[in-house]
């Protein structure tokens, strides 16, 4: 089941007396939760109806008795367990789960309790204490939201705080999902509050306030290497090398970014049009605009020729041939300048 349906059943007041919360997106399952608790806990009575245990800290006979527990002056109580190891791979840390007993109550669990488990990452679904959960309850997947399904939330985000967003600018927005949606929300804010009284944001406002990714700075870095900015490309190295990132995720980068480039710009040479470029390379559709627009300025030789130039100075950066800074500014002044 999808994050989208869990919130329409719980809407609708339809629970499950068993939840596994499972996916990469912590900051979706943390809503769901929070909807949950609002639908199912009375007013100033949480103290007494909602549990927290760790699941790789506590015994399967202490969930069982918290969940077996009577709600006070409630229909229902709520026992989250975090880390609920034993539905992944992994071995416990500290306290190894007898799985057995955890069987048992989930074959009748108990239904004046919402006993949910979470698991912050992938869970296994061959298990049979997965497939239990399946039978007597639901499990939810939080993946990464990517797509329309990330264009949505970016929408409906700003929407319920009364801003529009443009196409071009969500796009953009959509290279920070990698790193989760608490930064993209944070950035959201952000953008929220610069944006004032104006309703629509636009992609001019997110290139100036949203704090920029080491993609995003590849993308600037090839546009001055295009324009033959040779400033301008070494203080946009300097910035992504202070940023923490290595100098041969930068080289990966760059190399993914100048293959898109020559693949583009060969399709283009062989009659394809934008649309069928689009749909061979699938990619994200904000670097696909930027690969249709840096392919303009550089001829098929320097595309070559620059893929070489990156691929010598991987074979020198993992050769320790040099000091690393030296040789990355030394490869950008040659994609410049030749």
């Amino acid at each position: 089941m999808e994050y989208t349906s869990l919130l329409n059943s719980i809407n609708r007041g339809v629970l499950a007396p068993v939840y596994l919360f499972y996916g990469a997106e912590k900051l979706l399952m943390d809503q769901c939760l929070e909807k949950l608790k609002s639908k199912i806990l009375p007013d100033g009575l949480e103290a007494f109806n909602l549990d927290k245990v760790e699941g790789d800290k506590v015994t399967s006979r202490h969930i069982i008795d918290l969940a077996n527990t009577l709600p006070v002056l409630s229909e229902k109580r709520i026992v989250i367990v975090e880390n609920a190891y034993y539905f992944t791979t992994q071995k416990g840390n500290e306290t190894k789960v007898e799985e057995e007993p955890l069987l048992n109550y989930l074959a009748n669990p108990n239904t004046s309790c919402c006993l949910i488990f979470k698991v912050l990452g992938k869970a296994d679904k061959r298990k049979k204490i997965f497939k239990l959960v399946q039978e007597v309850g639901q499990t939810i997947e939080f993946a990464s939201l990517t797509g329309e399904k990330l264009d949505r939330w970016v929408t409906i985000f700003l929407k319920e705080r009364g801003k529009r967003i443009e196409s071009e600018a969500i796009n953009y927005l959509a290279l920070l999902a990698n790193e989760g949606l608490n930064v993209l929300q944070n950035e959201l804010e952000k953008l929220v509050l610069y944006s004032g009284a104006n309703p629509l944001i636009t992609l001019a406002m997110v290139q100036e306030i949203v704090t920029k990714n080491t993609e995003i700075n590849v993308f600037s870095l090839i546009d001055s290497i295009a324009n033959k900015e040779g400033k301008k490309a070494l203080e946009l190295l300097q910035t992504s090398l202070v940023m923490g990132e290595a100098p041969m995720k930068l080289i990966y980068l760059l190399v993914r970014q100048f293959r898109l480039i020559l693949m583009a710009k060969d399709m283009i040479g062989q009659g394809y049009s934008e649309k069928q470029i689009k749909e061979k390379l699938q990619v994200h559709p904000y670097v696909m605009s930027k690969v249709l627009r840096q392919g303009r300025k550089f001829t098929l030789e320097e595309l070559v020729v620059s893929l070489e130039k990156l691929l010598e100075t991987e074979v020198l950066l993992k050769s320790s041939g040099g000091d690393s800074l030296e040789l990355m500014e030394n490869l950008v002044m040659e994609l410049c300048y030749g």
